[in-house]
């Protein structure tokens, strides 16, 4: 538990260890350095269980990858299995996934020398904790859709760090229909700031954006350099303050907009400004 709460995993590769040491041939290798200790199978079997069991929806997707590393040092391959399996049979929206599978699967996508074209999460039959652990593959991929997953601020850390990560592959990235806390933006907002950032389209149609979103979206769109050509804001009951602040950025040199998505001004029913 304390290797989730980690944000930046120092515990990740100790916990893996740990985990190793259940194992009678580590046990040898390690000899006199452990104390003499049996380590009963059913004892095992039950850490295997919780393992794959393990309910993470208060902690980073990224850390929840550690979890299927655990199950890797106790050489239990199963849920590795099953996954090859599955993106070999190509029979996505059918097979149901548990979590501790997203996980497996996430890492395997992020892993793999093929950049993915499209990543859509809701394609996948499993639960919401579930595609929030798929969330870390868009680190390989061009284009992610994330429609309706309830992002939490800890969704939108993980997403930002994919947009700051060497090299970052993501040209599109569609989050609309996600009612985002102005933290998660502001958290989003730091990955678009940065110099490996290379998203050229965002959606952000339906995600109830208040100023303070506003304020964070305008001083991403003045960071140098922008790649940002499309931003759709549709559906967004903004307040006029937030018009304005949104508008600043498109004086800026470093702009380099090309498509607004139209928004509605709160309080002024059925005026669209594009």
């Amino acid at each position: 538990m304390k290797s989730l709460e980690s944000e930046n995993g120092h515990l990740d590769l100790f916990v893996r260890f740990l985990h190793g040491l259940s194992l009678e041939s580590n046990q040898r290798i390690l000899g006199g350095l452990l104390d003499q200790r049996n380590s009963h199978p059913e004892t095992i079997q039950k850490v295997l269980n919780n393992l794959k069991e393990e309910n993470s929806d208060e902690f980073s997707p990224d850390r929840s990858i550690n979890i299927f590393h655990c199950l890797m040092e106790m050489k239990d391959q199963s849920v590795h299995q099953e996954i090859q399996e599955f993106l070999k049979s190509g029979e996505i929206p059918e097979r149901r996934l548990s979590e501790i599978h997203c996980s497996a699967l996430a890492y395997l996508l992020q892993m793999s020398e093929e950049v993915l074209d499209e990543l859509n999460l809701q394609q996948y039959n499993t639960s919401e904790e579930g595609r929030r652990r798929l969330i870390p593959a868009v680190r390989n991929c061009r284009k992610a859709e994330l429609w309706r997953c309830r992002l939490s601020e800890i969704s939108c850390d993980s997403l930002a760090s994919a947009l700051r990560s060497n090299p970052s592959h993501l040209r599109v990235l569609e989050l609309s229909i996600n009612p985002l806390q102005d933290s998660g933006v502001k958290r989003l907002c730091s990955g678009l700031e940065s110099p490996n950032c290379k998203l050229e389209t965002l959606g952000l149609k339906d995600c109830s954006l208040s100023e303070i979103s506003c304020d964070s979206l305008a001083s991403a769109l003045r960071s140098n350099p922008s790649h940002l050509r499309e931003l759709d804001l549709s559906a967004n009951h903004l307040q006029d303050s937030g018009v304005k602040l949104l508008c600043g950025f498109l004086h800026f040199p470093n702009c380099r907009l090309e498509t607004l998505g139209s928004f509605r001004r709160e309080g002024h029913t059925g005026t669209t400004y594009s």
